[in-house]
């Protein structure tokens, strides 16, 4: 079976199913029920792979924790969330704003690590990418991030945390209020995937969400997502954490 070309634009049906580790006839089920965006050429299923990542994106905090799972591995080892966290570019202080307030307060941190040069340009495809579909994915989570992550400073990946304590109005899919904010800069197509997922399947836990949004500083959130990390690491069938384990 082919696998999906990362670098192309339109895939197969068996190309999607290899890109969300799925099997074909399970595509099949999500297209007649029309759950997955496609379209047909010849009578040949067609997928978009940026409308697939963006439907991902979308779903992601209601995939099973296998499926993640699946997401995340493949031949090569994650890098544990906790290994990309960098205290200078963590921000306890977001104040509530619009979007593009909010997105320019996450991309600071960049800035003055000398990460990203052009903010401006930096901050509008952040914003052209929130115009297709809210990366606040509800549960007080935001992944804001590039639509082309070919786009992104080299040299990554990086993470920009953000807490608002407040909670802020930031479209989120369920309708909530949005505290934490993950800014993920990574030019890679397939690392940026399998970072998603690992943050999806990190912060999907409202325990750990709560604990962050209460931190003191960047060292107690950097100290809670390494424990989070070993959690999953040791106990990947737990869907508590080492959040709710502590309590």
């Amino acid at each position: 079976m082919n696998t999906a070309d990362n670098s192309g634009q339109i895939m197969t049906l068996s190309e999607v199913a290899a890109y969300l580790k799925l099997a074909e006839k399970t595509v099949l089920r999500l297209v007649h029920r029309g759950e997955i965006p496609c379209f047909k050429v010849a009578s040949q299923w067609r997928f978009l792979r940026t409308v697939i990542d963006d439907w991902m994106l979308t779903r992601i905090q209601s995939l099973p924790s296998s499926g993640l799972a699946r997401l995340i591995g493949n031949e090569q080892p994650g890098v544990p969330v906790s290994r990309l966290l960098r205290p200078e570019l963590i921000r306890l202080d977001i104040a509530p704003a619009d979007k593009e307030a909010v997105l320019r307060q996450l991309t600071e941190p960049l800035v003055h690590a000398r990460i990203v040069t052009a903010s401006e340009s930096f901050v509008r495809k952040l914003l052209e990418r929130e115009r297709m579909v809210s990366t606040g994915v509800g549960r007080g989570v935001a992944l804001p991030h590039l639509r082309r992550p070919r786009e992104n400073p080299p040299g990554g990946p990086y993470l920009v945390l953000g807490i608002c304590r407040q909670g802020t109005d930031f479209q989120a899919l369920d309708g909530g209020k949005s505290h934490l904010f993950a800014l993920l800069c990574a030019d890679s197509e397939v690392i940026h995937l399998r970072i998603m997922a690992a943050l999806a399947l990190l912060l999907r836990r409202g325990e750990l969400v709560e604990a962050l949004v209460a931190a003191h500083d960047s060292r107690e959130v950097i100290n809670m997502i390494i424990r989070e990390d070993q959690q999953q690491l040791f106990f990947p069938e737990s869907e508590t954490g080492a959040g709710a384990a502590s309590k």
